[in-house]
């Protein structure tokens, strides 16, 4: 991980536990557990960067939810 993957994690994590209502440190560990950081962010960078803070948390929420990680 680069210093600007790095970046765009910590604002996705601050962004996704904003928006869900929970500590960073949990939905780092669910992003992480699941595999979502390390198969679906990580990977996607150059894309996903591109985008905006809403659509990117919208997006992060809806494969959660289709990973079972939300309800």
């Amino acid at each position: 991980m680069n210093f600007e993957q790095l970046c765009f994690t910590t604002f996705c994590v601050g962004s996704l536990a904003d928006a869900l209502k929970m500590s960073a440190g949990k939905v780092y560990g669910m992003l992480r557990s699941s595999g979502i950081l390390t198969e679906y962010l990580l990977p996607g960078y150059e894309v996903l960067h591109t985008f905006s803070k809403e659509y990117i948390v919208d997006d992060l929420i809806s494969y959660m939810k289709e990973k079972g990680v939300l309800e």
